[in-house]
């Protein structure tokens, strides 16, 4: 096959080649098919041979012009089974073992109690406990342990529903790593802020998950389907919820225990680590520099809130004052 006088290798799935014989058949005085054509034939909704990516291609379609289709299509493309989005699905397994572990013969009431926070009046293995800082296991165990299903299952559907997606396409080797480090991140900065506070729950990973949609629209921005309203969704979500972090922490006067710390470094770190780690399908000069100011940044963050955790000792006077709350959290 010659495109422009360049010779390529293309292999063609047999859908595609029935496209293309169609083509040629409409437009029979036509000798040569420029890139331009070729690229819409091939990536076209009917030359796909699977329902649900011609599902998916038709629906970008509706939305964007034909010239953006070859590249939007290429980001489709990435959604794909191998291999399958195992991290989401163990993690996620995972916390609702451990809750059912804790909360087997238990006469408490499931939909708000503590399971495995308080084992015979001492502190579970995975609860964050400022005490226990130098049992280092628990800046992430604590994302294992639940205030009941009230606060288990909203938690797991919004990390299936948004979690699997992102894996689909930028795979576990990279959504692991985001997802551990924001919940690492979120009991750092909650001891940082208030070294009183135990934590526990998983929305630091839940809320990385979020981010780094943002993240995924703004590096991959030109293959992106639906990415205005992608990010408009996004932007207003984050802002909304910070937003009434602010409010809730300064201008009410009740307690408010959800630590909303840990919904700031999930946020923190689904930002600029999705910029650094995910997938960028194209990447341009002005992105390197981003990913390079975004690792310099969370870099930063980082060993900032790890010697504050080193040298400032527990229940010192908070930053973030939680003096008004009980003393244990959950995000």
């Amino acid at each position: 096959m010659y495109l422009f006088r360049e010779k390529f290798k293309v292999e063609l799935s047999e859908s595609q080649i029935k496209v293309l014989l169609n083509a040629a058949s409409r437009h029979n005085h036509n000798d040569f098919l420029d890139l331009a054509d070729f690229s819409l034939l091939v990536t076209s909704a009917k030359a796909q041979k699977g329902k649900a990516k011609r599902f998916l291609y038709t629906i970008a379609d509706s939305i964007i012009s034909k010239t953006e289709r070859p590249l939007v299509h290429t980001y489709i493309d990435e959604y794909n089974c191998l291999p399958p989005p195992i991290f989401i699905l163990l993690i996620s397994l995972t916390q609702v073992l451990v809750f059912l572990w804790y909360i087997s013969g238990k006469h408490d009431d499931p939909m708000n109690y503590c399971a495995g926070c308080w084992i015979s009046g001492n502190v579970g293995p995975f609860l964050f406990a400022p005490p226990l800082r130098h049992q280092v296991w628990r800046f992430f165990t604590y994302q294992f342990l639940h205030q009941g299903l009230l606060h288990l299952l909203p938690n797991l559907v919004f990390q299936l529903l948004i979690g699997i997606p992102l894996e689909l396409v930028h795979k576990s080797w990279r959504i692991a790593p985001i997802y551990l480090l924001a919940v690492l991140l979120g009991s750092l900065l909650q001891y940082t802020l208030d070294p009183s506070v135990y934590l526990i729950g998983c929305s630091a990973g839940v809320y990385a998950l979020i981010a780094a949609h943002l993240s995924n629209v703004i590096i991959n921005w030109a293959e992106m389907p639906y990415r205005h309203m992608r990010l408009a969704v996004i932007t207003v979500f984050i802002a909304f919820d910070l937003g009434t972090t602010v409010y809730r922490r300064f201008q009410e006067d009740k307690c408010d225990r959800i630590s909303y710390t840990a919904h700031i470094a999930g946020i923190v770190t689904g930002l600029l680590m999705g910029i650094v780690i995910l997938h960028n399908l194209e990447i341009l000069n002005w992105e390197r520099f981003l990913m390079l100011a975004s690792l310099v940044t969370y870099l930063a963050i980082f060993i900032f809130v790890i010697t504050m955790v080193v040298f400032v000792e527990p229940f010192s006077k908070p930053i973030w004052d939680s003096s008004k709350c009980f003393l244990h959290s959950y995000d």
